[in-house]
Parts: structure tokens; C-alpha cells; sequence
């Protein structure tokens, strides 16, 4: 799915990148790049999820969003759209699960249904994974707790600025709050996905060979190194004002990966040591 997706980002990036040639850098083009594939990674994790039930409905689904996605970042990254403030794609980046991806995989899942059940498909690829039993679900959950803490606190920050420079009135509140409500489950379903997908295949990994307290202590390092990421974007800004835009990358991009790394030697250590 992201392969796919990634192709019409890459196409929308460089013709961008040809039509305002002065505009574009190699950094903020990397950084710009991986925004549309947010939601993608939304509909991926429940893919995941579906893929163990029907196979079929989670391929046709699948790839059918991931075409769609494809097409709408392609199109949302022309210069016409992305001048002083690209609302589109912000809205997309947050939203975009819900349309236009909901609906293609909708579409996508139920012909991948239809011809599963007419013709039949191949064994799903975690055939092997259904024969054992899963893990406990609960110890896996609560790593996620921290990045959704942040992003929460992200969400909501304009809001709070809002109520503390005065500019909320009684008449304004309950805007106020289906906006608040609104954004933070978008921002929520967003920031997790990556993590969720994750949890997916390592879960299923532990499953498969019963190695599981290392690869649930890279889960942790992961989400607690995807909490550091998010609070950086939500709040460093005014702290890495000073910091180059490679450096700023580098910092955002770098917690997740070192705390799984770390969170695996963690894992396999205390494993070791039993």
C-alpha cells in the first residue's frame, strides 16, 4: 500500500519541484514527502487487522486506497494548491482516512470479497501467525499511551492559546469544541497509525516463534521515541528555530528508530539474563 502510494507522492514531489525549481530543497522536499502517506498508514494498520479475517476484502481494499491516495496527493502537491498555507493537504493529512480513502477501500473491499468467495484466494500471508495464539493484547496497548498523550496535548495547544488570549465567548464554545474534538481524533488516528501498524507485525512475529519480550520492548522504545517525535513537531519549534531543516529532520525522524533499537537490546538482554 505504501509502495503504491509513495509513487504518486514521488511524481506530485518532483513535478513541483520542476514547476517552482527555486522554491523546493532536497530537505524540504524529504520532509514534505512522508506527510501524505500519514493517513495511508491508517488504513494499512486496519488492513493488517482485516488481512487475518478476509484476506480478499483486505487486499481489494487496500489497494484500491492506496490508489486513491496516490491520486489525490499527486494532485494536492501542485504548486496551485500549495502556496502560503496548504489547507488541502493538512486536511488530508488529518482526514483523508475518512475520504477519500474510506470510501475506495470500501469499494476496493468489497470486490475483493466478491471474488474471494467466487474464486478463492491464496492462503492469507498470516495463515502461519493465526495457527498460534496471540499474545495478550493489554501489555502491547499501553505503549501507545505516551505518543497519544503528546498528540492530544498537540491538538489541542491552539485551542488553549485561544482561552488564554480571551478570544473564546460563551456563544463560540461549542464550535470551539467539536473543533477540538474533531482535530484531536484526526491528529490521534494519524500520529498512532505508524505505531499501530507495528504492533501488527510484531505481535504476529511474537505469535509465530513465541519471542516475545524483546520485540514488546522495542515496542515500547519505539512509542516512547514516537512521543519524543511528535512532541518535537508540536512544541520544538520555537525551541529548533535555530536548527537547519536537515538537523530538524534528523531529530524528528531519529527517537522512534534509536528507541526501538535500543528497546530490542533492552528486551533481548533481560531475555538473556532469565
Amino acid at each position: 500500500m505504501l509502495s503504491i502510494a509513495s509513487l504518486g507522492i514521488v511524481a506530485g514531489t518532483v513535478r513541483a519541484a520542476l514547476l517552482e525549481p527555486g522554491k523546493w530543497s532536497l530537505p524540504g522536499l524529504i520532509l514534505g514527502a512522508w506527510v501524505p502517506l500519514l493517513p495511508v498508514a491508517v488504513v494499512a494498520a486496519f488492513c493488517l487487522w482485516l488481512a487475518r479475517a478476509s484476506p480478499g476484502a483486505a487486499l481489494g481494499g487496500g489497494v484500491a486506497a492506496a490508489l486513491g491516495a496516490a491520486v489525490y496527493s499527486f494532485e494536492l502537491l501542485h504548486p496551485k494548491y500549495n502556496q502560503d498555507a496548504n489547507i488541502g493537504l493538512g486536511l488530508y493529512m488529518l482526514f483523508g482516512w475518512l475520504f477519500p480513502l474510506s470510501p475506495a477501500f470500501l469499494v476496493g473491499a468489497g470486490l475483493g470479497s466478491l471474488v474471494e468467495r467466487r474464486r478463492g484466494l491464496p492462503p492469507s500471508p498470516t495463515a502461519l501467525e493465526d495457527a498460534w495464539p496471540l499474545p495478550r493484547l493489554r501489555p502491547w496497548l499501553w505503549p501507545l499511551l505516551p505518543p497519544a498523550l503528546v498528540s492530544l496535548a498537540v491538538a489541542v495547544q491552539p485551542f488553549v492559546r485561544l482561552g488564554q488570549a480571551r478570544l473564546v465567548d460563551a456563544a463560540s464554545l461549542p464550535g470551539l469544541l467539536l473543533a477540538v474534538v474533531f482535530t484531536s481524533g484526526g491528529q490521534l488516528a494519524v500520529s498512532l497509525a505508524p505505531a499501530l501498524v507495528v504492533l501488527l507485525v510484531l505481535r504476529g512475529r511474537a505469535a509465530r516463534d513465541g519471542t516475545v519480550q524483546p520485540r514488546l520492548a522495542a515496542f515500547w522504545g519505539l512509542c516512547l521515541g514516537l512521543a519524543v517525535t511528535l512532541g518535537l513537531f508540536g512544541f520544538g519549534a520555537g525551541l529548533l528555530g535555530g536548527v537547519g531543516l536537515e538537523v530538524y529532520i534528523l531529530l524528528c525522524a531519529l527517537p522512534p528508530m534509536l528507541g526501538c533499537g535500543v528497546g530490542w537490546w533492552v528486551g533481548r538482554r533481560g531475555e538473556a539474563a532469565r
